[in-house]
């Protein structure tokens, strides 16, 4: 009889748990990059009802004896396609995943890909691998609200160990090197270059004909790093978000970071206000405006980049 009110509790809290999401949706197609790296390609765009929160680029790569993902997504429902991705070109189980930074729409897939494979190691650098505790919770909050629901059975799974800038990996015969320059578009951002590939992984350090968010990151120190991946012999580039290509994928990122930075540096040193020097900001950076989010985020990469300035003036 004791036991009752216990029962009665719990067969509550099990009724009232929300039930796991659907499976994502859509035709997706696996994009070979080399001989053994292959790219899923989410929607270049925000997470919402549409995409169900799939919209960065997992990377598969393929070793002698097993498989390593790179940023294996949003949910645990983008893992899973992954995982059926995979089951597509090979039967080897995943030994390892790169997580590259902390944002939770390229490392919340780390929960199916575990479940699938428990051996499977999961890398990230340091400070990625600190915030997951804290910030995992908050991203599966705002995924959901953005998705209404389409995240829901999700839980932040934090990678197993860290990695450092200048490490390598070598799985199965296959090399990973790792690049960390500083703070990038994170302060624990991780390029991965697969060796013997030319592949080079960048995370958010880049994305193609889309403005991301800088909020967490340094427009300067997201510059060096994409400078330090284009000074590798990697030749083909996968950005986080839009389509994978050769090195104009880091070109074309950086050179909009640099110019904003420039543009900005200018008119604050003329002492212009960050509201003001919009309109100027806007002309000059033109050859970007029919890049996704162009008009949303300029006004704030304009402020972030304004207080950067300001700060290295002192």
């Amino acid at each position: 009889m004791r036991l009752l009110p216990v029962a009665l509790v719990a067969l509550f809290l099990f009724a009232c748990t929300p039930a796991k999401a659907p499976p994502i949706a859509g035709d997706y197609k696996l994009a070979r990059v080399s001989e053994h790296v292959y790219v899923l390609h989410g929607p270049n765009e925000q997470p919402n009802k549409r995409n169900q929160g799939f919209m960065n680029n997992p990377g598969i790569v393929l070793t002698k004896k097993g498989v390593v993902v790179i940023d294996p997504g949003s949910s645990v429902q983008v893992g899973e396609l992954v995982l059926k991705k995979i089951a597509e070109v090979t039967k080897n189980p995943v030994v390892a995943v790169f997580n590259t930074h902390i944002h939770g729409d390229h490392w919340l897939g780390n929960q199916a890909i575990k479940a699938a494979f428990p051996k499977a190691v999961i890398y990230a650098h340091p400070k990625m691998k600190a915030k997951t505790a804290t910030d995992g919770e908050s991203w599966l909050t705002l995924l959901n609200n953005l998705t209404e629901g389409a995240v829901v059975g999700t839980r932040p799974l934090a990678p197993d160990t860290h990695i450092e800038h200048g490490e390598t990996l070598a799985l199965n015969g296959t090399h990973f090197r790792i690049y960390h320059s500083g703070k990038a578009h994170t302060d624990g951002d991780i390029m991965v270059e697969v060796v013997e590939e030319k592949v080079m992984f960048l995370g958010d350090n880049a994305l193609v004909d889309r403005i991301g968010r800088m909020d967490d990151g340094d427009f300067k120190g997201n510059v060096a790093a994409l400078e330090m991946a284009l000074a590798t012999k990697a030749a083909h580039f996968v950005p986080g978000h839009g389509p994978s290509n050769g090195r104009a994928v880091a070109e074309g990122y950086r050179d909009y970071l640099k110019a904003l930075h420039a543009e900005v540096k200018k008119y604050y040193d003329q002492g212009v206000s960050d509201f003001d020097m919009k309109p100027k900001v806007a002309e000059a950076l033109a050859r970007f405006r029919a890049w996704k989010d162009f008009e949303d985020q300029l006004g704030k990469h304009i402020s972030l980049a304004y207080l950067q300035v300001e700060a290295d003036a002192f």
